[in-house]
């Protein structure tokens, strides 16, 4: 009888415990980013650049007019966000043949969590790992869901947008793997910085 009585005492700790890991999961999904939007909305590709204005961190404006003549890349990146630290070797080796072409160049640093850390510090570090020189890229940054994310819709990071020479989007994604090269979209793309 004791056994029965053990079983049960164990079983009935394992259920208990169980479903306070399954709340706990629950809620951290509640929290996410992304729960809040509802499902996930990116601009399609044949979009056309989506009207924007933000400040750039040069003490400038970037809007849409920048990437409608000639085109250009825009990456959404953030310190806090594992996916853009797992993929920081192809953002580098992207934003070089990106600048190697050419191409016009906006990166969009947000944080997606508050943090204890100062912002300006773990966006500086992120600015340093992608080894992008100044006079290269249109930098912004801007909290979650500032102006120009919600513009581009961004439902996830890191999301990384090709236009080409019309102003249309001819790739829409969140791997800096999958972007096409951008050497030969940098030929058809006239873009003058």
């Amino acid at each position: 009888m004791r056994i029965v009585v053990a079983a049960l005492v164990l079983l009935t700790a394992l259920t208990l415990l169980n479903l306070l890991l399954t709340f706990g999961v629950i809620r951290r999904l509640r929290q996410s980013p992304m729960a809040a939007g509802g499902p996930p909305h990116t601009l399609a590709v044949g979009a056309p650049v989506p009207e924007f204005t933000a400040p750039d961190a040069e003490g400038g404006t970037v809007t849409a007019a920048a990437l409608r003549d000639g085109g250009g890349l825009v990456m959404f990146l953030a310190p806090d966000c594992s996916g853009c630290q797992e993929q920081l070797p192809a953002v580098r080796e992207k934003l070089a043949e990106a600048a190697d072409g050419a191409l016009r160049i906006v990166v969009v640093l947000t944080r997606l969590r508050p943090s204890a850390e100062p912002d300006a510090t773990a966006v500086a570090a992120l600015e340093a790992a992608l080894g992008i020189a100044p006079e290269q890229v249109i930098l912004v940054r801007e909290e979650l869901d500032g102006p120009v994310q919600s513009a581009f819709r961004v439902a996830a990071f890191p999301a990384f947008y090709l236009f080409d020479d019309t102003g249309r989007v001819v790739h829409a994604g969140n791997g800096a793997a999958d972007l096409p090269r951008l050497s030969p979209v940098a030929q058809v793309v006239t873009a003058g910085r």
